[in-house]
């Protein structure tokens, strides 16, 4: 693919990216569309939102991205069920209920964050479960999120392994990437167990991965060099 990127986001059927110099891309098809400037992006059942470098928020509103006031995030995660979450930079977790998400169209839309306990540097949600890493890259999952209740139902649940990065899918598949640059997929992972049962090493470019995004059978992939691989699984 001709576009090299620093971070890719694939959900509801989309496939959307940044470039080294803040530059957001859309995947249509064979081609990338160009959308705005921003350092990163997601796109769920929420829509399509991201933060810039100075960590305000926006939502793609009619083709163009609207600042969402509230909160300052580092990170942002679309893929819950209408849900945003994310984090800010002390590592402190947020999220937001369907009703601020899927309503917000500007400054006169309601945005109620909640404020999660924790300590998180990069958050992912699915259908019914969001899982996240600490700076340490220790894991946690959050279990009995929905639309209404972003927040889930639970505390914090510490699962064993090392990540430096998690995504959850559409389906509720968790995939991550270690320090060392390899891939796994969380095994065993339903709606009435979302914590799943161990992990598996996925055999694709060893030691050379920096991030993933799993949607619909495909796992995309972004080497340490930028380079991006869009692998069935």
């Amino acid at each position: 693919m001709y576009h090299r990127l620093v971070q890719i986001d694939a959900g509801v059927g989309q496939v959307i990216g940044v470039t080294q110099n803040d530059y957001v891309f859309a995947l249509l098809g064979s081609y990338w569309s160009f959308l705005g400037r921003l350092k990163q992006v997601t796109v769920g059942p929420a829509g399509t939102w991201g933060v810039n470098r100075e960590n305000r928020i926006f939502k793609l509103v009619a083709a163009n991205f609207v600042e969402v006031p509230g909160q300052l995030l580092k990170q942002i995660d679309a893929g819950g069920d209408q849900i945003v979450a994310g984090v800010n930079d002390l590592d402190f977790p947020f999220c937001l209920d369907m009703d601020s998400t899927v309503s917000y169209s500007g400054p006169h839309s309601p945005v109620n964050w909640v404020d999660l306990d924790g300590s998180l540097k990069q958050y992912s949600c699915g259908p019914y479960s969001c899982w996240g890493v600490n700076s340490q890259d220790q894991i946690f999952l959050k279990k009995g999120v929905n639309s209404s209740h972003c927040q889930g139902v639970s505390n914090w649940q510490h699962i064993p392994g090392s990540l430096s990065m998690i995504d959850v899918g559409g389906d509720g598949s968790v995939y991550g990437v270690n320090s060392n640059g390899d891939v796994y997929r969380r095994d065993f992972v339903t709606d009435c167990k979302p914590e799943g049962n161990g992990w598996s090493q996925i055999p694709l470019f060893s030691g050379q991965v920096e991030q993933v995004s799993y949607d619909t059978g495909h796992l995309w992939i972004i080497l340490k060099n930028g380079v991006i691989h869009d692998c069935p699984v």
